[in-house]
C-alpha cells in the first residue's frame, strides 16, 4: 500500500552508508559501549559495535513482525489528521523514526561515561573528565540532543512552513524514546523535563564538533533552550497530539529497547537470539492437515481427532439443527457451529473483526481454534497468535488442548502468568545457557502461540513501563483471541472496544472476541471509524443458544429467590433437592444413589457459614463436602477438581461449597446447583457447569437471595440495569439467554455517562492518548481496580495429587521445578511434600545474593512459579493488614508476601481462611 516509501532496510543501508558513527565521528574506534564484566578473555564493545548489532536486530525484527507496513500507515494517518499529503515529508518522518533508533547511543561520547570507573573505565579518557557539562556521566540525554541537533538542522533546510512545524515537532517526539531508554517509564509532562530541565544546548553543543555534521546551532539552540520562542505554541501543540503518534512514540520505544537488549545480552552473554517467535506458512500448512486429515491425535492412537470428521464434511455438512435431545445430537451442533464458523471465516477473512457468541459447552475454545488456524492459512502476513483470558485455569485448560490438537512443540506454545512454570522441562543446562534463552523467550513472548490474562494483554497497548512495552512492537500481524469478554469492569467497555478497534486497523491484528455470555462492545459511541464486527454464528441464539440440547441442559428455579433466605432453611433445601435427585438413575453418568450437587456464595465468609449449617444436619449422605474458595491453595484446588472428575467417584454423593472462583475456568459436570443471585452472566455462568454433556434430566439451578451483591457488585453497570428489570425480564432473560437485552441496556447507559459533561468519561481517556500522556494512559485504565495482598503460607505441600484418572497423578511442582529447587538443597521430605519454610528462605537468599543481573533475574523468574503454589491473595484494607501483621512475620514480610508465620492459627489446607479466627466483614475476602 505504501511501496513509494523506503523499507526500514534500505534507510538503515543508507545510513551505514553515509552516516553511521565509523562515518561521522572523529576517532569512532576510541569509544566503548560495554565491557565485559570482569571476563578478561573478552574484549571490550566498541560503541560503533554495540550500533550496528542494535540496527541489525531493529532491522530483523521489523523484517520478521512485518512493520514496514503499519508504520507508513501510522505516518500517513498522523500526516492526514492535519490534512497533509506530502510523500516527501512522509518519507522524511519515517527516517526520523528509524534514524531515532540508531542515535540513540551517540551520548556515549560524553568524556566522563567513558572516563568513569563504574562505567567505561576507558584508559584513553582517563585525566579528561569534564565537570561542567550539565549531565555528568550520563549518556541517554546528550544522546537526545546530538539526534535532535542533527535532525532539525535537516529539517530546517528541507521543509517551509506547516510541514517544517511537524516535522520539527516530530522529531523533538522521538528524541523521547532516546532520552528514556535506560528509564523504566514514559511519563506524562516530557517536555519540561527533555527541553527545559535537561538539554541545555549552551553547555552540550561543545559535543557536536566530535561529529563531521555542521548544525545551524543557534537556531538548535533557540528551539532547545525555549521551544515557545521557536515554534508557535498553538501550531507545536496541534501537531503533537494524535493516536498515531502516541502509537508510533510507544513502537519505536519497544522496537528501541528491545533492539538495545537484544544487542547487549549477545555481548554480554556470547548469545544471540535468532529464532523470535514465528509462524513460517510451511509450518502453519503443516498444523493445518494435522487438524483437518489426522485420525488421532496422538502416536500412541488415544486421542481422537474430532476435528477431521468436521473437515470432511465441511462442504456438505448440513446446519440444519436438530430438535430432540441427546447427547449424539449435542456433538452435531458442535459439529454445525465449527462449520459454520469455518464457512464465514473464508468468506470474510480479510476482516479484522470477529466474534464467536456460543453456549457454555458448545466447544468455543475448539470453534476458535480453527478460526485461527483458518485465518493464519488464509492471510499470509499473519504470523503469531495470543489467547487471552481472564483466570489462570482457563489458561492452563486451553494451553494443554491447544498444544495437544495442533500439534505443538514446547518451543511453540507458551503459558504466561505466575503459576506458570519457567523452562522445558528437559532443560539441564549448569552454565545457565538454556535458562537464559527461556528468560530471553519468556521477556519477549518468543513463541509462536502465547496464552496470557487480560491485564497482561492490555498492559501491552497500554503501558508506560519499558519492560512491558518491549512486547508491544510483537503484536503487529498476528491473530487474538479474547475469551470471556463479559468479565470486564463495564466502565472500561470504552475503552476496550476502542483499543481493539485501532490496533486492529493500525497494526494488523485480527481480533477473535468469544463469550457464552457476550456485550457487543461496538455498539458503543466511540466515534471510531473501522471495519464492522463479523458474527462467525449469525443466528447464536436462535440457532444454537435455545436449542433444547443447550436450553435445557439446566433450569433455573426461582423460589427461593424472592426474599432474603436463612442458611439454616437453605441448608435443608439443599440436603433435600440432592436426596431427591440422588434417587435418579442416569446410567454411568449420573448411577443411582449418588449426586452431584453445588452450592456459590458472593463472599466467602458465607460459604463457611454454610459449611458448618450443612454439617449440622447432614447425618451421612454426603460422603464428601468440600470447600473451594480465593484461599485455596493451588495443590488443593486441584485435589477437588480431580476427584469430581474420576470415574470412580461418580457413584459418590458429593457437595461442593464454592465462590464464585468456580464460574469459569473449572471444567466439572454437576448435577444440582444452588447460587446466591448477583449479575445475570454470573447466574449464567455456574449453570455452564452443571449437565455439561446432556446426559442427564431434571438438572435445575436454584437462585437464592442471601447476601447483598451490592457490596461487591455497587459500582457494576450490569446491577444497576438490573435493578431496572422486571423480574419476569430477568428470567427470560437467563431462560432464553437473550443477554443482548441486558448488554444493550447496559451500553446505552455507558453512553449516557459519556454525554455526562460534570464527570469523567471516554473523551477525557481519549484527551490522554491525544496529548501523548502516557502515564495517565496507563493509570486511567485499569481492568482490575482492587489492591491485592499476597500470602504466604509456609506449610508443606505434596509434590504431585491423584489425577483425573485413578492410575495417574498430576504433578503440583514440575520436574523443572523439582530440578530447580534440588540445586539449593531444598528437597522433598519423607511423605513428598515441599516445606514451604524452605522455598521462602531460598527465595529471600536469591533476592539477596550476589550473582548478576541477568542470573538474579532468571533465578527470581524460576522460584517465581514455585512461590506461587504457597500463596492466595487477599483484598487490601487496613482491617485485613492489621490482622496479619498479628500473624505474619514482619521481617520476612519485606519481600513481597505476607509471610504468614502462624497460619495454623486462623488457616486450614481444606478450607482456606477460618473465619472464626480471622475476624473479617463479608466483602473482605472471596
Amino acid at each position: 500500500m505504501y511501496n513509494f516509501i523506503d523499507s526500514i532496510s534500505n534507510i538503515l543501508a543508507d545510513y551505514k552508508e553515509n552516516e553511521s558513527v565509523v562515518k561521522q565521528l572523529i576517532n569512532a574506534e576510541v569509544y566503548l559501549a560495554h565491557t565485559p564484566n570482569g571476563d578478561l578473555s573478552k574484549p571490550s564493545e566498541t560503541l560503533a559495535e554495540h550500533l550496528d548489532l542494535v540496527q541489525d536486530y531493529f532491522e530483523a525484527l521489523v523484517k520478521i513482525h512485518g512493520l514496514d507496513e503499519p508504520i507508513d500507515g501510522l505516518i500517513f494517518d498522523y500526516l492526514a489528521s492535519y490534512d497533509v499529503d506530502s510523500v516527501q515529508l512522509a518519507a522524511y518522518l519515517k527516517k526520523v523514526f528509524v534514524h531515532s533508533i540508531c542515535y540513540h547511543d551517540h551520548g556515549k561520547v560524553n568524556e566522563n561515561f567513558q572516563a568513569s570507573p563504574e562505567k567505561m573505565n576507558n584508559p584513553f579518557f582517563r585525566g579528561k573528565e569534564n565537570s561542567g557539562n550539565t549531565i555528568g556521566k550520563q549518556h541517554s540525554t546528550l544522546s537526545s540532543f546530538i539526534f535532535l541537533s542533527h535532525k532539525i538542522d535537516e529539517a530546517l533546510n528541507l521543509f517551509k512552513g506547516k510541514e517544517q512545524v511537524i516535522a520539527m515537532s516530530y522529531i523533538l517526539m522521538f528524541s523521547y524514546p532516546i532520552y528514556k531508554h535506560h528509564g523504566k517509564y514514559l511519563d506524562d509532562d516530557f517536555l519540561s523535563k527533555l527541553v527545559r530541565e535537561n538539554l541545555l544546548a549552551d553547555k552540550l553543543e561543545v559535543y557536536l564538533s566530535l561529529f563531521k555534521k555542521k548544525c545551524n546551532s543557534k537556531i538548535v539552540s533557540r528551539i532547545l533552550l525555549g521551544l515557545e520562542k521557536a515554534l508557535p505554541r498553538i501550531a507545536f501543540s496541534d501537531y503533537a497530539r494524535s493516536f498515531h503518534l502516541y502509537q508510533l512514540i510507544r513502537l519505536n520505544f519497544s522496537l528501541l529497547t528491545a533492539s538495545d537488549y537484544l544487542a547487549t545480552n549477545e555481548y554480554m552473554n556470547k548469545s544471540s537470539t535468532t529464532d523470535f517467535g514465528v509462524l513460517s506458512k510451511e509450518r502453519i500448512d503443516e498444523i493445518f492437515v494435522k487438524v483437518s486429515t489426522n485420525v488421532w491425535l496422538d502416536k500412541q492412537e488415544t486421542k481422537r481427532n474430532f476435528n477431521e470428521k468436521t473437515y470432511q464434511q465441511l462442504a456438505v455438512l448440513s446446519l440444519k439443527k436438530p430438535t430432540e435431545k441427546s447427547n449424539e445430537n449435542l456433538n452435531l451442533l458442535r459439529q454445525q457451529m465449527a462449520t459454520e464458523a469455518i464457512r464465514n471465516i473464508r468468506l470474510n477473512h480479510k476482516e479484522k473483526l470477529f466474534y464467536i457468541e456460543a453456549p457454555t459447552g458448545g466447544g468455543k475454545t475448539n470453534i476458535s481454534m480453527l478460526v485461527t488456524l483458518e485465518l493464519l492459512k488464509l492471510n499470509p502476513d499473519l504470523n503469531k497468535v495470543y489467547y487471552v483470558f481472564p483466570f489462570t485455569t482457563l489458561i492452563d485448560q486451553t494451553y494443554k488442548s491447544i498444544k495437544q490438537n495442533l500439534g505443538l512443540g514446547d518451543d511453540e506454545i507458551v503459558a504466561l502468568h505466575s503459576k506458570a512454570a519457567f523452562g522445558k522441562e528437559e532443560d539441564e543446562d549448569d552454565d545457565y545457557g538454556q535458562n537464559r534463552k527461556n528468560y530471553i523467550n519468556h521477556l519477549f513472548l518468543n513463541y509462536p502461540f502465547s496464552l496470557l490474562s487480560h491485564i497482561k494483554f492490555f498492559e501491552i497497548l497500554k503501558t508506560n513501563a519499558k519492560e512491558q512495552n518491549y512486547i508491544l512492537h510483537r503484536l503487529a500481524n498476528s491473530v487474538v483471541v479474547i475469551d470471556e469478554l463479559q468479565t470486564y469492569a463495564p466502565q472500561h467497555w470504552d475503552k476496550v472496544i476502542y483499543l481493539v478497534q485501532k490496533y486492529a486497523q493500525s497494526y494488523n491484528i485480527s481480533f477473535v472476541i468469544m463469550s457464552a455470555t457476550l456485550p457487543k462492545l461496538h455498539r458503543l459511541n466511540i466515534e471510531v471509524d473501522t471495519a464492522n464486527f463479523v458474527y462467525l454464528l449469525q443466528n447464536a441464539r436462535t440457532d444454537y443458544f435455545q436449542n433444547t440440547n443447550f436450553k435445557d441442559r439446566v433450569s433455573f428455579n426461582f423460589e427461593l429467590a424472592e426474599k432474603k433466605i436463612h442458611l439454616t432453611e437453605l441448608a435443608e433445601k439443599l440436603l433435600n433437592e440432592s436426596k431427591k435427585y440422588s434417587l435418579l438413575d442416569y446410567g454411568q453418568v449420573k448411577p443411582k444413589d449418588s449426586v452431584y450437587t453445588i452450592i456459590e456464595f458472593i463472599f466467602k465468609k458465607s460459604s463457611t457459614e454454610f459449611y458448618n449449617e450443612i454439617q449440622k444436619i447432614n447425618d451421612g449422605f454426603f460422603e464428601e463436602v468440600f470447600v473451594l474458595s480465593g484461599t485455596i491453595l493451588e495443590h488443593r484446588r486441584r485435589h477437588i477438581i480431580n476427584f469430581l472428575k474420576r470415574k470412580e467417584n461418580r457413584k459418590k454423593r458429593i457437595l461442593l461449597i464454592t465462590t464464585q472462583v468456580v464460574e469459569a475456568g473449572v471444567d466439572i459436570d454437576m448435577d444440582l446447583g444452588f447460587k446466591d443471585k448477583s449479575l445475570l452472566d454470573s447466574d449464567e455462568q455456574l449453570a455452564g457447569r452443571i449437565n455439561r454433556n446432556v446426559g442427564k434430566e431434571n438438572c435445575q439451578l436454584f437462585l437464592f437471595n442471601y447476601n447483598k451483591e451490592a457490596l461487591i457488585y455497587g459500582e457494576d453497570y450490569r446491577l444497576q440495569v438490573t435493578r431496572n428489570l422486571s423480574k419476569k425480564e430477568q428470567q427470560h432473560i437467563l431462560e432464553s439467554k437473550d443477554f443482548d437485552l441486558l448488554y444493550d441496556k447496559v451500553i446505552a447507559y455507558k453512553n449516557c455517562l459519556n454525554l455526562d459533561e460534570h464527570r469523567k468519561g471516554f473523551n477525557d481517556y481519549l484527551l490522554y492518548i491525544n496529548k501523548l500522556k502516557f502515564e495517565s494512559v496507563q493509570k486511567q485504565f485499569k481492568l482490575i481496580e482492587q489492591e491485592n495482598l499476597g500470602c504466604f503460607i509456609p506449610m508443606k505441600i505434596p509434590i504431585a495429587v491423584k489425577g483425573e484418572t485413578i492410575d495417574n497423578n498430576e504433578e503440583i511442582f514440575t520436574t523443572s521445578d523439582l530440578r530447580f529447587l534440588s540445586s539449593f538443597e531444598v528437597l522433598p521430605d519423607v511423605d513428598y511434600k515441599i516445606c514451604g519454610e524452605e522455598v521462602f528462605d531460598l527465595y529471600i537468599d536469591l533476592i539477596n545474593g550476589k550473582n548478576g543481573f541477568l542470573e538474579k533475574r532468571i533465578q527470581l523468574k524460576q522460584i517465581q512459579s514455585i512461590l506461587s503454589k504457597f500463596v492466595f491473595s487477599l483484598f487490601k484494607t487496613n482491617a485485613i493488614e492489621s490482622q496479619l501483621i498479628h500473624f505474619s512475620d514482619m521481617e520476612k514480610s519485606i519481600y513481597g508476601y505476607y509471610y504468614v508465620e502462624n497460619w495454623n492459627g486462623f488457616y486450614k489446607e481444606a478450607f482456606g481462611i477460618d473465619d472464626k479466627e480471622f475476624k473479617s466483614v463479608e466483602t473482605q475476602f472471596l
